[in-house]
């Protein structure tokens, strides 16, 4: 177990580097475009949430590409990986489309929100480059999660690290206008995501070809045309993850517009204890991918009882990192707080939110670890249907009572949206941890050979 530790954490550490560079990206977006002005926040705020919704399907779809490459790793089947990697960029194509659609539309949906004009216009200048990147998007995941489900952690820290690098001084010359070119305030971020993802796609397509640890695999040797099967077994796995993300994602953006009645205050305070709880949870992210690529390599090479080991010790691990996190969360709360407002009410509230966030933390922690260890086993539909069920049916109308009262309680205001967000969470993180003990246990029992018992065992 403690070599499994061990071999989780080498593997997790770059994956969560590699997952602060991409949250880095619309952060910096943020923060520079403040600098250009109110008008200029405001704008790439919306336009970088509706950027990232629009991606979280074709995110989810392409996960399922790092798991079916890591069964045919285990199994050491090079030439399924060859084969998946080509027709995993096949579908990318459809999906680049899909995306790019997706921007265009929220373009032409913009004008009719009732936002000020000047907003609007910048936000539009946000979002046309964003189709683009858009459409990058599909093809470099595909080559992301083909050298993760491969193990090969390194390679997407530092390109991805690389993206994040170049985006900040582009961002600062194309909002500001250096260099004799022209000052294009907020929506200057859109272009400079752009070229970062170019550059990005560039760097992904050499590596590719070139890196030694890809010449194994030969993955453009005779590259197939379209194999709607295969393409379609990617869709079906993928498919309930990328709902599942669009589930959360989107309640996670009603939940602010329910907030509106409670005011000012209470919208500041929660933005405090949300946009703190995003950088908490790459580490969990990091984990828990390490953990869907462990599960995936162990199940290819039909090993269950060693998978079996990877979901007993990535879970203890993530426990443990999220008591943690959750213990200096409560004691440093009000620090925390301060560093996102000056006002003492948002400030005390953002505290008080923060004892809920840390709670949160925990259960979304396990929640997070059982399902991509789920993706491993290729179990994703029941965990994608908990998921919805848990958020919609029971936890935004959970939210709704908590905050506005009903005949049997008070109100609690925005206390009771993050009440009902942890009651949610942790319904979730029950629920899909039994799913996870159920698929663990039914492997285990599966494994006939008692010689191949043996060696799992040791």
């Amino acid at each position: 177990m403690r070599a499994e530790g061990a071999r989780l954490a080498r593997m997790a550490g770059p994956l969560v580097i590699g997952q602060f560079a991409v949250m880095g990206m619309g952060v910096t977006d943020v923060m520079i475009a403040g600098n250009a002005g109110t008008a200029d926040l405001a704008a790439v705020t919306i336009g970088y949430y509706v950027w990232d919704l629009g991606m979280l399907l074709v995110f989810g779809i392409l996960l399922a590409n790092s798991a079916i490459i890591g069964h045919r790793y285990g199994a050491q089947d090079f030439d399924g990986i060859r084969g998946q990697f080509q027709q995993c960029l096949w579908l990318s194509v459809p999906l680049a489309l899909f995306s790019g659609l997706s921007i265009w539309v929220a373009i032409l949906l913009l004008p009719r929100l009732g936002l000020e004009p000047a907003v609007t216009q910048i936000a539009i200048g946000y979002l046309y480059p964003t189709i683009g990147t858009a459409m990058l998007v599909p093809l470099a995941l595909s080559f992301r999660t083909t050298a993760e489900g491969l193990g090969l952690m390194r390679p997407v820290m530092w390109l991805m690290l690389g993206a994040f690098l170049i985006n900040i001084p582009m961002n600062y010359v194309l909002v500001h206008g250096l260099f004799g070119l022209p000052r294009l305030g907020g929506a200057g971020c859109g272009w400079a995501t752009l070229i970062a993802f170019v550059l990005l796609m560039l760097a992904w397509t050499t590596y590719s070809l070139r890196a030694r640890a890809l010449v194994p695999y030969q993955l453009w040797r005779d590259f197939a045309g379209p194999r709607p099967r295969e393409m379609a077994a990617t869709l079906s796995l993928g498919l309930p993850i990328g709902l599942s993300l669009l589930a959360v994602g989107g309640f996670f953006a009603v939940v602010p517009l329910l907030m509106s009645r409670l005011g000012t205050a209470a919208i500041a305070g929660h933005a405090v204890a949300m946009t703190f709880d995003s950088l908490m949870i790459t580490v969990p992210i990091g984990v828990g991918q390490a953990m869907s690529v462990r599960v995936a390599h162990e199940m290819g090479g039909k090993y269950p009882l060693a998978a079996r080991a990877v979901c007993i010790t990535g879970m203890q691990l993530l426990v443990g990192i999220a008591l943690l996190q959750g213990m200096l969360i409560v004691l440093l709360r009000e620090p925390i707080a301060g560093l996102f407002t000056g006002d003492p009410a948002v400030r005390e509230l953002g505290a008080a939110l923060l004892v809920y966030a840390a709670a949160y933390r925990v259960f979304d922690s396990v929640q997070i670890g059982a399902g991509m260890a789920l993706r491993g086993y290729r179990d994703t539909r029941v965990s994608s249907l908990i998921d919805m069920l848990a958020y919609w049916l029971f936890g935004l109308p959970l939210c709704y009572l908590l905050a506005f009262g009903s005949p049997w309680h008070p109100a609690m205001g925005v206390e009771g949206f993050w009440l009902g967000m942890v009651v949610a969470i942790g319904a979730a993180a029950l629920a899909i941890s039994a799913r996870l003990s159920w698929r663990v246990a039914r492997e285990s029992r599966l494994a006939v050979a008692p010689g191949k018992l043996r060696e799992q065992a040791a």
